[in-house]
């Protein structure tokens, strides 16, 4: 198979249209990826947004950055829920091909932070 150009922002833009969910988006332009199959991707954003939507009834806030080591999509809300689930072991394993992995941030109570950081 040959590798597809995914641009990261469009791909966001169409999950949060095909959810239709609360969120407030801060995307940069300019922040693609080069894979064959762009579904597992699609799969841990969405396990992102359910899990930081079971934390919080405010809404989301969603940002795209683009760094010096390659882009970063983070997933926000606030809560006052102290006992967070464990991030399953397999997320880090789908974001393996994309050379991207999944940080749980924050602080119980107060925020819920998860970050997608992929190095290019």
């Amino acid at each position: 198979m040959n590798n597809v150009t995914f641009d990261l922002r469009d791909l966001l833009l169409r999950i949060k249209e095909q959810k239709q969910i609360d969120a407030e988006l801060t995307l940069e332009f300019d922040c693609v990826i080069e894979t064959e199959d762009v579904a597992p991707l699609v799969k841990v954003i969405n396990y992102a947004i359910n899990y930081i939507t079971r934390l919080s009834e405010q809404p989301l806030h969603i940002s795209l950055n683009a760094t010096m080591r390659g882009y970063t999509i983070g997933f926000t809300a606030f809560t006052t829920t102290s006992n967070w689930p464990e991030i399953s072991p397999k997320v880090n394993e789908a974001l393996n091909p994309f050379n991207a992995v999944l940080e749980q941030k924050g602080e119980p109570g107060k925020y819920a932070h998860l970050l997608i950081t992929f190095t290019t």
